[in-house]
C-alpha cells in the first residue's frame, strides 16, 4: 500500500455547511477511491495472497508430521505386527506393518526407501535382526524391541501353558501438573499473524497518512480544502479512510489465511480461529488508531517528504519494539519485562493477542488492558490533533518535537 502521486480531488462547496460526519465521510470518500483504485496497491494485495496461498501449500506439503514409520515383517507373524501397531498406538507413533517374503525382499525395500525398518528372524527362535537404511530413530527402536520381548514372553509362557493374558499387569496412569490447552499451536500462530499484519499495516498505513498530509501540504491543496472544511474533519477522514483501506487489505489477507489453512489441514479448529482472529482484529483497530494519529502528526510537522524520515523516526522505532515485543515475547511470557509490557499501550495491543491465545491471562486483564489502549489512543488523538492544527498551514524549516510538544499544549 503506497501513496499515490495524484492530486487528491477536493470536495464540492456544499461540504462547507455539511455536518461533521459528512465532511469526515467526504474526505474519507477521497481516500478510498483514490486508493482503492492504485495499481500499486492492487498488485501488493494480489502477491500477498499468492504468498500465502502458496507458503500454506508448501508448509503443509513439507511439515509431514502425520506421516506412519513404515516396517516390514517377513513371515506371517500376525502376532509380532499386531504388537508392532499396538505399541506404536500407546506411544502416540502411527506405524503401518507391512509383511515381506523374504529378508532379500526386506533389504531391497528398506535400501530403496520403501520401508524404515524390516525385522529378519535370525538364527534361533527369538531372534531378530532389525534392518535399516541410516540407523533407527530412538522412538521406532523402542517400539521395535518392546514388541520383540512381548511377543517373546507370551510365547514362552504359552509354552508352559500359562495364558499371558491372565496375568496381572502393572498399569501407570499418566497426571500432568499443567493440562495441555487444546489447538494453543494454532491460535499463537493466528495471535502472531495478527501481530504481523498489524505492524505492516501501521507501517505502511501510517505512512500513507503522513505522506498523504505532506503532498497536500506540499502542494497547497490543503489550504483550499481548509477553505471548505475545519482541520479536524479533514485529519478524521484522512485517518478513516486510510484505515478503512488497511483494514480491508488485512481482513482479505486474514481470510486467505484461515482459508488457505483449512484447506490444506494446518488450521483444524475453525471456530477457535474465527474467535481468535476477531480478537485480532479488535485490537488491531486501536493500535491503527494510535499510530495513524501520531503518524498524521508528523506529516504536518513539514513541509517537504525529504524530512518525514527524519520527522517520523521515532514512531518508526516505537513500532518496530512492538513487533519484536509480540515475535520474541512469546518465548518468554513469563519474564517480568513481557508481563510489563503486556499492561502498557501499544505494546498491549500485540502481546494481548497472544496471551489471549496461550490463555495466559484473565478477563480482568483483558478488559483493563483494552481499556487502557482506548485511553492511549484518546490520548494520542487530542496531542495529534493539537499539533495538525497549528501546523498544518506552516512553511519552512521541519518543526522539531520539542517545539511540537509545546504547540500541543
Amino acid at each position: 500500500m503506497s501513496s499515490p502521486n495524484t492530486t487528491p480531488r477536493v470536495p464540492s462547496d456544499h461540504a462547507a455547511g455539511a455536518g461533521a460526519a459528512q465532511a469526515i465521510w467526504l474526505i474519507a470518500e477521497r481516500e478510498i477511491v483514490t486508493r482503492a483504485k492504485t495499481r500499486s496497491f492492487l498488485i501488493s494485495t494480489g502477491l500477498l495472497m499468492v504468498v500465502i496461498i502458496v507458503g500454506a501449500i508448501v508448509w503443509s506439503a513439507f511439515s509431514g508430521g502425520d506421516d506412519a514409520d513404515r516396517v516390514g515383517v517377513v513371515g506371517q507373524d500376525a502376532a509380532l505386527s499386531s504388537t508392532i501397531e499396538e505399541f506404536g498406538s500407546a506411544t502416540g507413533t502411527s506405524v503401518d506393518v507391512i509383511t515381506v517374503s523374504s529378508a532379500e525382499e526386506a533389504r531391497s525395500k528398506v535400501a530403496d526407501g520403501d520401508l524404515d525398518a524390516a525385522l529378519v528372524p535370525g538364527a534361533s527362535t527369538g531372534q531378530f535382526v532389525a534392518l535399516s537404511k541410516s540407523g533407527l530413530n530412538p522412538t521406532l527402536d523402542g517400539i521395535l524391541r518392546s514388541s520383540v520381548e512381548q511377543v517373546g514372553l507370551n510365547r514362552a509362557l504359552a509354552e508352559r501353558g500359562v495364558d499371558a493374558a491372565s496375568l496381572p499387569r502393572a498399569t501407570i496412569t499418566v497426571e500432568q501438573t499443567t493440562p495441555d490447552k487444546p489447538d494453543e499451536g494454532q491460535r499463537i500462530v493466528i495471535a502472531l499473524v495478527g501481530t504481523i499484519l498489524l505492524i505492516t499495516a501501521i507501517m505502511m498505513g501510517g505512512s500513507m497518512v503522513a505522506v498523504g498530509v505532506v503532498e497536500e501540504k506540499t502542494s497547497r491543496v490543503v489550504e483550499l480544502l481548509l477553505a471548505t472544511i475545519k482541520p479536524l474533519h479533514l485529519l478524521w477522514g484522512k485517518i478513516i479512510g486510510i484505515g478503512a483501506i488497511a483494514m480491508a487489505q488485512v481482513l482479505l489477507l486474514g481470510a486467505t489465511a484461515l482459508i488457505a489453512g483449512k484447506v490444506t489441514g494446518l488450521l483444524t479448529i475453525q471456530g477457535t480461529a474465527i474467535g481468535m482472529f476477531a480478537a485480532v482484529i479488535a485490537w488491531f483497530v486501536l493500535g491503527f488508531l494510535f499510530f495513524a494519529t501520531l503518524y498524521a502528526a508528523t506529516g504536518a510537522l513539514v513541509s517537504r517528504q525529504e524530512e518525514l524520515n527524519a520527522s517520523s523516526a521515532p514512531l518508526t522505532i516505537l513500532a518496530m519494539a512492538v513487533m519484536y515485543s509480540g515475535i520474541f515475547g512469546i518465548q518468554a511470557l513469563d519474564s517480568t519485562l513481557i508481563q510489563v509490557l503486556t499492561w502498557i499501550p501499544p505494546f498491549s495491543a500485540a502481546l494481548m493477542p497472544i496471551r489471549i491465545a496461550t490463555g495466559d491471562t484473565s478477563t480482568v486483564q483483558v478488559i483493563v488492558t483494552f481499556v487502557l489502549m482506548i485511553l492511549a489512543c484518546a490520548a494520542a488523538t487530542w496531542f495529534a490533533s493539537r499539533i495538525y492544527q497549528r501546523s498544518i498551514l506552516r512553511t519552512g524549516t521541519r518543526i522539531k518535537w520539542g517545539e511540537a510538544l509545546s504547540l500541543a499544549r
